[in-house]
């Protein structure tokens, strides 16, 4: 399990912002549930698997776009 601190949560929550877009609209682009980036960004969650952190870090540095599928 990968650690998340308050940080990550408000760089993912500035990085929405600064896009304009739902939390929906987000976790989609994420590849991940609106429900679980929710938790994220409220600092709910704090450990997630390894394939969702990459997904998170990707998406702030990257900005790769995934699908849900």
């Amino acid at each position: 399990m990968f650690e998340l601190d308050s940080e990550m949560a408000a760089k993912l929550r500035e990085r929405r912002a600064r896009k304009n877009i739902t939390l929906g609209s987000a976790a989609c682009e994420i590849g991940i549930s609106a429900k679980t980036l929710g938790m994220i960004e409220n600092e709910q969650l704090l450990s997630v698997r390894k394939t969702v952190y990459k997904k998170l870090v990707d998406w702030l540095v990257n900005e790769k776009v995934y699908k849900e599928g």
